[in-house]
């Protein structure tokens, strides 16, 4: 058998913090799917930017929370 333990975290956020993240982190997923589609169907010449700034609105939502973060 194996001894293992999940490392504790030093300390906790408070929980309206942790919501806070959540919520913004939830914003700026849809958001980036919502310019991703702007930006696929629009004609006009800031789509492609429209686009790019979907897909890293999508990756920061997703980065957001490992801020901080340490390998355990």
């Amino acid at each position: 058998m194996s001894d293992f333990e999940v490392a504790r975290r030093q300390k906790q956020e408070p929980t309206a913090t942790l919501l806070v993240r959540a919520i913004v982190c939830f914003a700026l997923f849809l958001g980036g799917f919502a310019l991703i589609g702007i930006g696929a169907i629009g004609g006009a010449a800031s789509s492609p930017y429209l686009f790019v700034a979907g897909i890293l609105a999508v990756g920061l939502a997703f980065g957001l929370p490992m801020a901080g973060a340490t390998e355990r």
